[in-house]
């Protein structure tokens, strides 16, 4: 999971800015004060990714986001030879051996410098990442002392190096860090923005054995790609859809533009069982129809085979066996389906970004979307959400009072006009209540209340 990120000369953000994430964050405040630019920061790395997996550089106007020319998303005040920084830090747990409970947890970050490609203003050179982890492995329920290590790579000349620099090989407790394959230099390669060289890091387990862990693998948080992003900007209902061949990563498109081909293709796909209702199947296509049923109280969806190359999406309010084109229901039923569908196509970690879920949606049924929501991020997905619903907020609320998610899974960050503190991060108390209300912070009801009733 990524755990948080600084950004540093990016766009509004020109002082190093953090931001605090949980296993869900809210993202809310002012208009133009950043939320969006926080978003951007994983959107550019996965359409970098889908536009070439083993570049280095990052692709400014792709799949998922439009931003221009470097000179669009560098701050304004600093100069061209300053590099543009987005770091991820990151806690990541991987099963070794399941038999003995034998894992390993990864702690760090990684930094990425950006910089102007004088060749193509449309996108930014990576100039610079650097690594910096720490490990601790537990091998039989015995913890290990932390091992420490980081790895800075370079682009030289046209040949890219990947430099490692470690502290020295020590004994601890029970096991032996032996070093890295291959040695401290080795010739590599991006792979999904990650470096990769085919070696790892070695240990020697207490019982003597050697064990190599891959540089790559490691850092599953940062495998990009795997993001699911539904936009504010979603296509409207359709008269008919194309059949079309899926992504290497099954998503619904930013704009919700595959969403009924996703579905389709993948009805059979089965779904997470602490997202399933009701006793029918659990796969995607019952899953979704018995999600929409929760949120609206009534709902069905029906996508009838076909043998040509079109996909025909059909809606229903209620348990009648009539079937209706989207145009002829609520125009919330397709505008909430790409994010159903998502929600429950999405795995353990990987990461799932909503913006505006509330978008034509009824309180109540807002209520029950950022219920789901949560339910989703339970399942080990990380979830992001840009919403300015006191509903969606509440909501989340409701569900660290039920337990679906733990206080420290929720991180709610208000973004404000405040050059020294532009975001601050509001804890939310085991029964959901909160005690820190900043200035502009879902406030407006009060001040209507206070005037309307001259309170």
């Amino acid at each position: 999971m990524i755990t948080q990120i600084e950004l540093e000369n990016f766009k509004i953000f020109k002082e190093r800015t953090s931001f605090l994430l949980g296993q869900i964050t809210l993202l809310t405040g002012i208009n133009g004060c950043g939320k969006s630019t926080f978003l951007q920061s994983l959107l550019l790395m996965r359409q970098s990714i889908e536009h070439n997996d083993s570049a280095s550089q990052i692709v400014l106007n792709g799949s998922c986001i439009n931003l221009g020319s470097f000179t669009d998303i560098k701050n304004s005040s600093i100069s061209r030879n300053e590099s543009i920084k987005f770091i991820y830090h990151y806690e990541d747990k991987h099963i070794l051996n399941p038999n003995q409970e034998d894992n390993l947890k990864l702690h760090g970050y990684a930094e990425y410098d950006f910089e102007e490609n004088f060749e193509d203003d449309m996108v930014a050179q990576i100039s610079n990442i650097t690594f910096s982890d720490k490990v601790v492995i537990n091998i039989k329920k015995t913890i290990q002392d932390d091992y420490e290590f980081e790895g800075i790579y370079k682009k030289i000349k046209d040949s890219n190096i990947l430099n490692i620099n470690r502290f020295d090989s020590h004994e601890v407790n029970r096991g032996k860090f032996l070093g890295l394959l291959p040695e401290r230099k080795g010739s590599c390669h991006l792979l999904n923005l990650l470096p990769f060289y085919g070696g790892g890091y070695v240990f020697q387990t207490p019982q003597k054995h050697s064990l190599t862990l891959d540089v790559y693998s490691l850092h599953k948080s940062l495998h990009f790609y795997k993001i699911h992003y539904i936009s504010a900007d979603r296509l409207g209902p359709q008269e008919s859809y194309s059949k079309a061949t899926l992504n290497k990563f099954p998503n619904v498109g930013a704009k919700g533009e595959f969403t009924v081909n996703l579905l389709y293709k993948k009805r059979d796909f089965l779904i997470n069982e602490n997202l399933c209702l009701g006793q029918d199947a659990k796969t995607l296509y019952t899953q979704t129809e018995e999600w929409l049923n929760e949120i609206f109280n009534g709902a069905k969806v029906e996508i009838p085979s076909s043998d040509s190359n079109i996909l025909e999406l059909l809606f229903n309010t209620n348990n009648s066996k009539d079937r209706f084109k989207p145009a002829n229901v609520g125009f919330g039923y397709h505008c909430i389906l790409p994010i159903v569908v998502s929600g429950l196509i999405a795995q353990e970690g990987e990461i799932l970004i909503v913006e505006n879920p509330e978008a034509h949606l009824h309180p109540r049924a807002q209520s029950r979307l950022a219920q789901f929501l949560a339910r989703v991020s339970s399942c080990g997905v990380q979830v992001f959400i840009e919403s300015h619903s006191d509903h969606i907020l509440n909501a989340l609320r409701i569900a660290v009072l039920d337990k679906i998610v733990t206080p420290d899974d929720l991180s709610i960050l208000y973004f404000q006009q405040n050059p020294e503190q532009p975001v601050v991060q509001i804890p939310v108390q085991p029964n959901g209540g909160i005690e820190e209300w900043p200035e502009g912070f879902f406030d407006q009801m009060d001040k209507d209340f206070s005037r309307l009733f001259g309170m």
